[in-house]
């Protein structure tokens, strides 16, 4: 079974051969990006939060990782971040919010 990350005009959502789980944009809080450590295997993920608290977690192992945080990127009218660039010791960095990036 093969998870992928799909964004589109809808929302965020993870799908397998089975299954989907995701949110509409209008419920999604904000959009994260970081790297765990150690800085010597770092593992990159995006966090997706939901309005409710609730949030979904996708590590750089699934399908369509990168392609996904510049798309979410590009919807909230910024560059996509440098993923190569990042460290454990930086930041979390958010790369969409509706309060900033949608009104």
């Amino acid at each position: 079974m093969t998870e992928r990350i799909v964004v589109d005009e809808v929302g965020i959502r993870t799908e397998d051969d089975r299954h989907s789980f995701g949110w509409p944009w209008a419920e999604i809080q904000h959009v994260s990006v970081a790297a765990l450590p150690p800085a010597e295997h770092r593992f990159l993920y995006f966090e997706v939060t939901h309005v409710s608290g609730e949030f979904m977690e996708v590590g750089e192992t699934v399908d369509g990782f990168r392609e996904a945080v510049t798309v979410i990127s590009a919807r909230a009218g910024r560059a996509a971040p440098d993923l190569d660039a990042l460290r454990p010791s930086d930041p979390v960095l958010e790369i969409w919010s509706p309060l900033r990036d949608e009104g």
